[in-house]
């Protein structure tokens, strides 16, 4: 009996797409858990929720029935599918929902505005770069337990289910804006040329503004999905202006908008980069 526990967490630590082949006891998620997962992801009825290695189909189901949303399972284990599709005409949302019998490594993940885990830190990273390629930049991601390693995530939460502590981690998945971008604009009758260098790991970003010789930092980078925003200050004409940037990023273009201040006064204009191509010798 001894052994047992042991070769519970042997099984567990197995490589990601082997050990759903085993027997491995089933973990539910508290409803409670449920609940704070879905309310930190903003779920909402235009949604559609994908929960990988689904269990008794609760998240899914849960997420149909409160928000309105449409969602999709994802478990190996046949038994866990036969039991979601069940619970879902119960709760009255199989018209909401499907359950697919699959390996969560091989199922077409593209469509998900939210995702939901609760696998293991091993299975996550193995996940990971599927997530951060085939998932639409936006897209909400919460884990229950376990982390991305070097993905810090954007949120986390501790949820406590009488004596027992569970923790939520939430992220948004980010655009790949990393490189190069260029971009003009016209103030007056003046053009102004940009070049900013950006590096980016994962969720974090740097950022350099090229000015003539010098480099200027940008602080106050921000970016949530496709999303984007800084501001640069600056002298026009003699006059110091702020100027924030704010877009959204599809492939090598940026669109957006740039409000200049300066003073009381604040002009709006059309804003849009676009980032070099890598050339290699």
């Amino acid at each position: 009996m001894v052994l047992l526990p042991v070769l519970f967490f042997v099984l567990l630590e197995l490589p990601a797409g082997q050990w759903y082949q085993y027997d491995v006891p089933y973990v539910s998620t508290p409803y409670e858990v449920v609940e704070e997962m879905l309310g930190i992801a903003g779920v909402n009825k235009d949604d559609i929720l994908y929960d990988l290695g689904c269990g008794d189909g609760r998240i899914v189901i849960t997420a149909a029935k409160k928000y309105g949303c449409r969602g999709v399972g994802v478990d190996l284990d046949p038994q866990r599918i036969k039991e979601s599709r069940e619970n879902a005409v119960k709760e009255n949302v199989a018209n909401k929902v499907k359950f697919i019998q699959q390996d969560l490594f091989e199922a077409d993940i593209s469509e998900a505005t939210v995702m939901t885990l609760y696998l293991l830190s091993s299975v996550n990273l193995k996940l990971r770069p599927r997530l951060l390629r085939e998932l639409k930049p936006g897209t909400r991601i919460v884990s229950h337990d376990f982390s991305m390693g070097e993905w810090e995530a954007d949120l986390e939460k501790d949820v406590f289910v009488g004596s027992d502590r569970h923790h939520i981690y939430f992220w948004v998945v980010p655009a790949d804006i990393a490189g190069t971008w260029r971009w003009a604009v016209n103030v007056g009758n003046d053009q102004i040329n940009y070049e900013m260098e950006v590096n980016q790991h994962f969720n974090k970003v740097q950022s350099l503004l090229n000015l003539g010789e010098t480099k200027r930092s940008i602080e106050d980078f921000s970016l949530n999905g496709d999303s984007l925003s800084f501001s640069i200050q600056q002298s026009l004409e003699g006059n110091d202006v702020e100027m924030l940037f704010e877009g959204k990023v599809a492939g090598d273009n940026i669109n957006g908008a740039l409000k200049l201040r300066a003073g009381e006064s604040e002009e709006e204009y059309e804003w849009k980069a676009r980032r070099i191509p890598l050339t290699y010798d």
